[in-house]
């Protein structure tokens, strides 16, 4: 989404544009390709849906404009649109469409839109997936555009390269963030396996227009021939000064969108003919209309030998716009977890009839993480019908994949245990072996149910009644498995587990350090779950942080922000047999109703913390986080984005984001004492050492063994969401092994409970088993 003054005020002045020398050397530059596309975003200037449609439209406009002139040409920016257009089109216009394609005039690019660092491993398979293999084919896709977002994650660039895409165009806005480095410029982006993606860090993907708007009236390019001189004057100051700012190269690529909307514009068929005029002319540099594929693969043929080679995540500035709804990830993110579940060996394969359920659950996710949150005017205009309907339609991404995807989840247990025996089943859908709390309904074990037993070895596990519920222990199930157990009513004395853990409390009783035996070093040091603010401070708001961005005072960020702290009461603690609990509320002036609970398990060192509050209604900027400490000197902990792991600060681009990252859900901290992992089940967006709101730092932090989880930030100016309020909650886990040898899969299990199931003696017919508990 393009801010226009934000956009436009960080382009040369027109002024300064259209005053060229006319005595200067002759350009380096010698020829530049424009490729012309809509930039996608799925909202912002209309309704998701209405942008969808309008989509559709501009490829049939495409499709009618190279038909028309030999030299039109149109780069299909991203998938959904032709997916959408595909599946209505009558079978001439797809023939044509093809043909088109085939004879280089229009272009297909790899991914269906511009995503965010959010997606899972799972998620990045289902987008190569969104097209039919054969129109993949068909189309010959080798190339990818990513515009907009600040950055792409290594997990997309494996993606690409795995399914044969070789090259990616980006072409980010700098409004609240920037490039990593210099552009426009080529580089090879190197991967951990070795292979590499060859990438185009290009300028915004708006900006030709800009250079050019001497050769326009209203949307339409001219071809007057004092008009063309005019554009070609502006155009070359501005090829001098990207020289002197330090490109080498005879051969640029430049994008053009829409004129007057630079976001979800229709096609400008003036532009070839403009272009045409151009180079009759003779002008310098010469211009091409040009494919995306055709323009990347000449430029790379250019300077393949003359870039550079890096390495490293490219970590987002704009992933912080999503924490502005906090609900919706979380929703999202259970999702997420029961597709994974549902998806596990457990159950064997995934029936065939539930191939597409699995499909547009997995879509919907896509289209929730796609970078588009909200419309134009959400923070100028939060409570207009169109930002609020055009975040009901965001929202639904989440919610609606996170209902079915539990339907699912609950037809594949009912179709793993529905064939046995009657009894209590406990599932482990996950990696690693399980232990926790799991529960039953009263109603479905009997009301006299005092003990579950395992017939095959007589193991009696205890009951505990809460409210209408059971509630019983789980001890190290194995990774996708299963017991079966049956109620019993009679009771028999059952011996407490010997141990427990040394946690040291402060003046208020709640815990500041844990320990169980075996550990050199606790299991957490200091915070644990501590709640911070960092507010704005008027006059400072949303465009004094935009303008940090763009030029970077730390006198005016210290005055633009103020950091405070909650203040805990007295905290209680409950024992149980396997575990004990301490909870606390705490107190700050922008929420209320604020509780934390810890709860920490006796038999191995484990800790689960659930925090819950109140956000108070407004529509200040403000980020919140939730602070945890490890012990002190624990080394910088591994993540992952999209399953690929990563070191922060260490193995990221130089420049890119290091204020806050994306993460899949765990940091791992190996060190000679042992291994620490941290898990965030909801929150995926995490800050190292300090909460950085608006540091723009690079160096690593002192206090490494500090974790902030960022649980909200509404300091957009635009798109997110300005004033997400009432209640929040947030779930974490932290752990400690000697060795964690895949910590993913490990924080896989840790985020899950143990599925339970209830199975009676009398059973439903086929006909309803088999249409209603089935996927």
């Amino acid at each position: 989404m393009v801010n226009r003054r934000v956009f436009l005020s960080s382009l040369p002045a027109a002024s300064s544009v259209l005053a060229a020398g006319a005595d200067q050397a002759p350009l380096k530059i010698r020829h530049v390709d424009i490729v012309h596309h809509t930039h996608t975003d799925v909202g912002y200037t209309e309704l998701p849906s209405v942008v969808r449609e309008l989509q559709k439209r501009y490829l049939d406009t495409a499709i009618d404009a190279c038909v028309a002139d030999a030299g039109f040409r149109w780069t299909v920016e991203s998938l959904v649109e032709l997916d959408d257009w595909w599946k209505t089109a009558p079978p001439a216009r797809r023939n044509q469409f093809l043909a088109l394609v085939r004879s280089g005039r229009m272009d297909v690019m790899g991914m269906p839109f511009n995503q965010t660092p959010f997606l899972n491993a799972m998620q990045w398979t289902q987008m190569m997936r969104w097209i039919p293999e054969s129109l993949w084919k068909a189309c010959g896709i080798r190339a990818a555009m990513q515009n907009d977002v600040n950055g792409f994650p290594r997990a997309g660039a494996y993606a690409l390269l795995n399914h044969g895409v070789k090259h990616l165009l980006m072409g980010l806005n700098a409004d609240s963030g920037g490039p990593p480095f210099r552009r426009p410029d080529a580089f090879w982006w190197k991967l951990p396996d070795g292979r590499r993606l060859f990438v185009w860090h290009g300028e915004h993907y708006g900006s030709v227009m800009r250079y050019l708007q001497a050769g326009r009236k209203g949307d339409f390019m001219q071809t007057d021939e004092t008009l063309v001189r005019a554009a070609h004057d502006g155009f070359v100051k501005r090829m001098r000064e990207i020289e002197s700012e330090g490109y080498g190269f005879e051969r640029l690529i430049l994008t053009f969108t829409h004129p007057s909307n630079y976001d979800n514009g229709g096609p400008v068929p003036s532009l070839a003919p403009f272009i045409a005029s151009w180079n009759r002319l003779r002008l310098q540099p010469s211009l091409r209309l040009a494919t995306a594929t055709s323009a990347v693969l000449e430029m790379e043929k250019l300077v393949a030998s003359r870039i550079p080679e890096k390495e490293g995540e490219w970590t987002d500035w704009w992933a912080n716009g999503d924490a502005s709804g906090p609900r919706e990830v979380a929703a999202s993110r259970i999702a997420k977890r029961d597709m994974a579940a549902a998806m596990s060996p457990l159950f064997g394969p995934m029936p065939a009839r539930a191939n597409r359920e699995v499909e547009e659950i997995l879509k919907d996710l896509c289209l929730f993480d796609e970078h588009t949150w909200g419309a134009a005017a959400s923070i100028s205009a939060p409570y207009s019908y169109n930002t609020l309907a055009q975040y009901v339609e965001k929202s639904d991404l989440a919610y609606k994949p996170m209902g079915r995807a539990d339907m699912l989840l609950r037809r594949r247990v009912r179709a793993k245990v529905d064939p046995l025996p009657a009894g209590v089943y406990v599932l482990n859908a996950t990696p690693a072996p399980m232990t926790g709390w799991a529960s039953i309904p009263v109603s479905a074990a009997g009301d006299q149910a005092r003990v579950l037993v395992d017939p095959k070895n007589g193991e009696r596990v205890l009951l505990t009644r809460e409210n209408n519920r059971f509630r019983f222990w789980v001890n190290n199930l194995s990774g996708q498995s299963m017991r079966m157990f049956e109620a019993d009513t009679s009771v028999a004395p059952m011996t407490a587990p010997a141990g427990r853990p040394e946690v040291q409390l402060d003046s208020r009783g709640w815990p500041v350090a844990a320990s169980w035996s075996g550990m050199k070093q606790p299991l957490f040091d200091g915070a644990m779950g501590d709640f911070v603010c960092t507010g704005v401070v008027p006059p400072a708001d949303r465009r004094t942080l935009a303008r940090l961005h763009d030029k970077f005072d730390e006198g005016v960020r210290k005055a633009a922000l103020r950091e405070s702290a909650a203040e805990g009461a007295g905290a209680t603690s409950q024992e149980a047999p396997f575990t004990v609990v301490y909870s606390q509320e705490f107190l700050h002036p922008r929420i209320t109703h604020a509780r934390r609970t810890l709860e920490l398990w006796k038999q191995e060192p484990r800790a689960r913390l659930t925090v819950k509050f109140d956000r108070i209604s407004s529509l200040a900027p403000e980020v919140l986080f939730l602070s945890f400490a490890l012990p002190a000197g624990v080394p910088l902990p591994a993540v992952s984005s999209g399953g690929v792991p990563f070191t922060p600060y260490r193995d990221q681009l130089p420049g890119a984001c290091r204020d806050y990252i994306a993460i899949d859900g765990w940091a791992h901290y190996a060190t000679a004492n042992g291994h620490w992992l941290w898990v965030t089940k909801d929150a995926p967006l995490v800050a190292i050492g300090a909460p950085h709101v608006v540091e723009l730092h690079q160096a690593i932090p002192a206090h490494t063994n500090r974790m902030l989880a960022m649980i909200f930030d509404n300091c957009w100016h635009t798109n997110f969401v300005a004033d997400s309020h009432g209640t929040m909650e947030f779930g974490f886990e932290l752990v400690w092994k000697e060795s964690i040898a895949e910590p993913a899969a490990l924080a896989e299990t840790l985020a899950a409970n143990p599925i339970t199931i209830v199975t009676p003696t009398e059973r439903e017919t086929p006909a309803v088993e088999n249409n209603q508990f089935r996927p």
